[in-house]
């Protein structure tokens, strides 16, 4: 590129120095031109001082004398002065002489008297008297004229000083800044910076600002080169990223688009054509709009844009897509936003994760087995419906099937299976197709049954339930079943106005149902409320009985009927409740195992046993001691190694100590049972089978368990005397269990006509009223004293 002259640096810095320097120039000038003036006209003030003191004597006598001639004299010399223009000698207040330049004639009378100088003329012989005066009238012309000329000579003299120092300047930014910068000028036109050349220095300036300044531009061209390089570098990767995005977005399984804010669609992929079942657009065709497509609800995805614009977040949903399928389709939008008010759209396929998550949705209300509700699908159930109809009656049915653990135990779960499908489909036949059924657990159903909203309604559909329930059942086992059921019924909204409470009413209904003997049904009232509660209070007192010392142990003799003396002991667990008094076992046993409290107080039992029998021991009492054992305690609660720890606490042999079971303990857990029973067999505990004969399968397990003595249950005992089937029965069991190698204990002797029979069967012990009653360890002594003399007499 060309440069013109008057965009040359010199040119331009000749223009600047030159307009400076006049401008300074003429303010000197006029300074200079005032200042000098000044001094000419005093230097000229000065000199005419000088010359009227040269002729002062000469006058002051032409004066003191009024010599005419000799004043005009003096006059006429003063005007050879030039720079007089008059002079005038008074004396006597008179005009003595007077002369004036005839070219000063021309000077005005202001002009005259302007700078005029007047001197008064003394006595030649007294120099206080004055005899005259002088007035000397400058010539302005002459002194105006030398003025001129000083001026001009200092003008021409300062212009040219100044011309020289711009010069020099001028000269000076030619070479040390002109001529390198235009050396760097012609160097950069033929430098190649790609190649890697550098701008070199301009001689002699090399370290100063100019050095710099050609460092600064080799740097900035090295930049400019790797910028340029890298953009290069960049542009051809933005090719082959852009190649391949465009690869991924046409042949992308997921659906790709671009929509601005309002949903009109700037760019898309194939795949989502394929996905929203748009044709193909030819190329004049425009895009359609995101929410023209037939979502099911086009509102929300123009609202997720708009979220997504306005949070400038990623956003997503899925919107069902109306395509005429019979399934529809589910799409998750995925939008993120792009900048320009635009948005890129992901769109994937989830119609199969949508139907996964329905089914599992059903399948978590629904029991697998039965095909009918489960308990979230009952709760589920009784919130619509007490939300949804508020002022609809219904009442809320729990049936339980009776003995429906020993079909699962005694034939096994899969025919326990088969029983609860079966009984779930004949309830379902037998209600209205608006009534709920649902299985929340084991052998438990609950019925809703809409519309009900009184008890006799209620009443006939539970007999109706009852009645299918009971139907024998044909298994093609070895007989057909026959079941019953207990039923707890609650009536909405007579009972209870949520779905909490009448779940709870069922419960304690059915709960009464079954503390009836099963078999029955039961409506809800609120005593059974009250029963709970006491129940919960009594539940609380009896966590804290051991920690008060309220649980005692009573103990009723056990009699050696061959050997006519006492031989042990039965320990017996009584509460002593601060303000209930004295509660039956009966009352709070199956309390203690229902809650598990079974386990503390089973150990607290064989604990203070084992102290009380020691203390025996010690009066020389030999007699072993019974305790009873709880399912509830069998393996974990109740393992040989604590009974014999304590027993070696308290210096005791296992043979002393006897643990008392039922069957059904046998039938909870056959192996977990037989293990724990070889083991205290094994530690030399004896094993006692109480209430034997009551249970439909004791007699199977005699030979298969390690038992050493049966108890007889006292129901058979107390009625042997009047019921010949008891005699023999009771018969039947003595024989059975000597041949068996096993010990007899019959339990509820209540007379001699009973021991009498005993002892004729040749029954080895007896336990009963007969010889005592149940008594605390302080009065056991009385009575063992008592039976020793019953025994003797």
């Amino acid at each position: 590129m060309s440069i013109k002259w008057h965009d040359r640096i010199l040119v331009r810095t000749a223009a600047g120095v030159s307009g400076i320097f006049l401008i300074v120039g003429a303010v000197f000038i006029a300074v200079t031109s005032e200042t000098t003036s000044e001094f000419v006209h005093k230097q000229s003030a000065t000199r005419l001082g000088e010359l009227l003191d040269t002729v002062e004597n000469t006058i002051s006598i032409a004066c003191f004398v009024e010599d005419r001639q000799l004043a005009l004299e003096v006059a006429r010399g003063l005007l050879k002065n030039s720079e007089v223009a008059g002079v005038t000698i008074l004396a006597g207040g008179k005009e003595l002489a007077g002369a004036r330049r005839s070219d000063a004639e021309r000077q005005s009378d202001a002009d005259a008297v302007a700078g005029r100088l007047r001197r008064t003329v003394m006595s030649p012989f007294d120099r206080n008297q004055a005899v005259g005066e002088i007035l000397l009238d400058p010539n302005h012309a002459e002194i105006e004229r030398q003025v001129r000329d000083v001026s001009r000579f200092a003008a021409l003299l300062l212009a040219l000083q100044l011309a020289v120092i711009a010069a020099v300047v001028v000269a000076t930014v030619l070479y040390f800044v002109v001529k390198p910068v235009q050396s760097m000028s012609d160097e950069l036109h033929r430098l190649d910076a790609e190649a890697g050349e550098q701008l070199p220095h301009p001689l002699g300036h090399e370290r100063n600002e100019i050095g710099r300044l050609t460092d600064d531009i080799n740097a900035l061209a090295g930049s400019l080169v790797a910028a340029l390089d890298h953009e290069h570098a960049l542009r051809m990767q933005r090719e082959i990223d852009e190649r391949k995005y465009r690869n991924i977005f046409d042949n992308a399984d997921s659906g790709i688009f671009i929509a601005d804010h309002q949903g009109r669609l700037l760019s898309h992929n194939q795949a989502f054509l394929r996905l929203t079942s748009l044709p193909a657009a030819d190329g004049d065709d425009a895009l359609p709009q995101l929410d023209d497509l037939p979502w099911h609800h086009p509102a929300r995805l123009l609202d997720l844009i708009a979220r997504c614009l306005k949070g400038n977040i990623s956003h997503a949903d899925d919107l069902e897509l109306d395509i005429g399928a019979q399934t529809p389709r589910w799409l998750r939008i995925s939008l993120s936003p792009i900048g320009e008010e635009q948005v890129q759209g992901l769109v994937t396929d989830v119609t199969q994760s949508k139907l996964s998550e329905a089914s599992a949705r059903q399948l978590a209300v629904i029991d697998p087995l039965t095909g009918v509700g489960n308990r979230l699908g009952l709760e589920h159930h009784l919130i619509e419906t007490l939300h949804g109809h508020p002022d609809e009656p219904l009442a809320l049915m729990l049936v339980d099937i009776d003995d429906f653990k020993q079909i699962n135990e005694g034939l096994g779960m899969p025919v326990g299976d088969r029983v609860l499908l079966i009984i779930s489909s004949r309830l379902l036949g037998c209600l209205k197709e608006s009534d709920w059924v649902a299985r929340p657990s084991g052998d438990e159903f609950f019925i809703v049954l809409h519309g009900v909203d009184s008890r006799e309604t209620a009443a006939r559909i539970g007999n109706r339930v009852a009645a299918v329930i009971g139907d024998p059942l044909d298994l093609h086992e070895d007989a057909p079943l026959s079941l019953g059921a207990s039923i707890g019924v609650t009536l909405y909204p007579a009972d209870g106005a949520n779905m909490a409470t009448l779940l709870r009413n069922a419960e304690f209904a059915l709960k009464r149902a079954r503390a009836d003997g099963g078999g029955g049904l039961q409506f809800f009232d609120t005593s059974m409320v009250t029963m709970a509660e006491q129940r919960h209070r009594m539940e609380a007192d009896l966590r804290k009985s051991i920690q008060r010392n309220e649980l005692r142990l009573f103990y009723q003799p056990i009699i050696d009927l061959a050997g006519n003396h006492l031989a042990g002991a039965e320990a017996l667990i009584r509460w002593q409740h601060p303000e209930r008094g004295l509660v039956s076992p009966d009352a709070f046993i199956p309390l203690a195992e229902e809650t598990g409290f079974i386990r503390e107080m089973g150990l607290w039992i064989m604990e203070e046993a084992c102290r009380q029998l020691a203390l025996w021991q010690a009066e020389g009492r030999h007699m072993y001691l019974s305790i009873n054992v709880s399912v509830r305690q069998i393996p974990d609660a109740l393992p040989a190694g604590v009974l014999l720890d304590a027993i070696d606490r308290h210096g005791l042999s296992p043979e002393m100590l006897a643990l008392e079971i039922t069957e059904g303990i046998l039938l909870s857990d056959v192996n977990k049972g037989a293990a724990w029973l070889e083991g205290l067999r094994e530690a030399g505990f004896r094993i006692y089978l109480d209430d034997f004969g009551t249970g439909y399968s004791s007699l199977s397990y005699l030979k298969r368990f390690p038992v050493d003595t049966v108890k007889v249950d006292q129901s058979f005992v107390r009625e042997m005397s009047e019921d010949s089937s008891d005699l023999a029965l009771v018969e039947a069991i003595v024989v059975m269990a000597r041949a068996l190698g096993m010990s007899v204990v019959a339990e509820g002797v209540e007379h001699a006509g009973q021991l009498a029979l005993l002892r004729a069967m040749g029954c080895r012990y007896g336990q009963g009223y007969h010889f005592s009653k149940p008594v605390p360890a302080t009065d056991f002594s009385h009575a063992s004293e008592r039976i020793v003399k019953m025994l003797d007499s």
